[in-house]
């Protein structure tokens, strides 16, 4: 009984300095670790966004983009610019949505002639290759780097000539110089929304914020093909975003997409909720045909479409709009070969053009 109860005495002892000290000891340690652990977590949020984009910046990248992500990085550690794996994508996202053999858009620089690459590994290869060889030749500046894959190379040799750094005003400008040198030529033709300054019509002006625009995470652009198709009945696209080339050889930044109608009343409707910003015919400031009857919507802060060409329109400025609704008809009016809807995603009301594709799932 004497050692029973010595037993028991000793296992109470233990229990007892178990409960006093032990405890608390494993707890202060369990508290100390969730404490560390969410400091780091708040370290990595508050990091996530600097000007170097080492984060990946997916957030408004489609899916059809988000396939390619192995390819890309692939790339971006041979070319040694693993940290830009994000800006890639976000440069193929505006270049093509992830949509077809050349989604980097990269054959003029491969080849000097739209359309020379149709392998896509070889399309994210060369694009990868020519971005690191812009960022290195521009000396880290990236904004550069990222416009002189628009422009070509010689813009970072302008931007270097006058200050060193990119800013809008230097795009603005080179773009008019090498508009001017193809205009004179006779096969270029400048055709542009009123708020792109006369003659700055060679490349996108507009294109760092266009592509930089996917690494903001408040965007409302999805990318997962949530709109409503703007025009009923059409299926395929007949020109498509981004450079494309006339039968005399000129070359013209298309900012939208193209979709074929039979005739002058194949309606057209809102891709998604909206309020009439601009609702009539549209001239270029030199009083020459633009988009003709044309519609812009804005959808929030920082996202419209727009829908040109119409033949009649059926909305007026500050109406809103519901996704679906009715607000024209399908035409030719304008600067235009023949009736189709000319549909336009942007940022701004006149600028900041972003792939349609992303939004319509194609």
């Amino acid at each position: 009984m004497l050692r029973q109860a010595i037993k028991v005495k000793v296992k109470t002892a233990v229990w007892s300095m178990v409960l006093k000290y032990l405890f608390p000891l494993i707890l202060l340690f369990g508290l100390f670790f969730t404490v560390v652990f969410m400091l780091l977590i708040m370290a990595d949020q508050l990091t996530g966004k600097k000007e170097n984009f080492t984060e990946s910046g997916q957030a408004n990248v489609s899916q059809e983009v988000l396939r390619h992500r192995a390819t890309v990085e692939k790339f971006t550690k041979e070319y040694g610019i693993s940290q830009y794996t994000g800006l890639i994508l976000a440069m193929m996202m505006q270049e093509s949505g992830g949509h077809g053999n050349d989604p980097m858009q990269a054959s003029e620089s491969y080849c000097g002639a739209v359309g020379c690459i149709t392998d896509v590994d070889l399309s994210i290869k060369q694009g990868t290759k020519y971005f690191a060889q812009q960022l290195k030749k521009a000396k880290g500046d990236l904004k550069t780097a990222i416009q002189s894959y628009n422009f070509g190379g010689g813009f970072i040799d302008y931007v270097n000539q006058n200050g060193g750094h990119y800013t809008k005003d230097l795009a603005i400008s080179f773009s008019k110089k090498q508009y001017q040198k193809l205009a004179n030529t006779g096969f270029y033709h400048c055709i542009r929304p009123e708020s792109v300054p006369v003659n700055a019509c060679y490349g996108d002006i507009g294109y760092v914020d266009a592509v930089l625009k996917y690494y903001d995470f408040t965007s409302p652009v999805s990318g997962k093909g949530k709109w409503t198709f703007p025009i009923e009945g059409a299926v395929d696209v007949t020109s498509g975003f981004g450079s494309r080339k006339w039968d005399d050889e000129s070359k013209e930044n298309h900012k939208g997409l193209d979709f074929g109608c039979i005739n002058h009343v194949t309606p057209i409707y809102a891709a998604r909720q909206g309020r009439v910003v601009y609702s009539q015919f549209h001239k270029n400031k030199s009083g020459a045909p633009g988009y003709g009857n044309l519609v812009i919507l804005q959808h929030g802060k920082g996202l419209y479409s727009g829908y040109a060409h119409l033949s009649e329109t059926s909305v007026r400025k500050g109406q809103a709009i519901k996704e679906g609704q009715q607000i024209g008809v399908c035409g030719s009016t304008g600067h235009s070969t023949g009736p189709h809807l000319h549909f336009e995603v942007k940022t701004s009301e006149w600028g900041g053009h972003l792939n349609p594709k992303s939004v319509l799932g194609l």
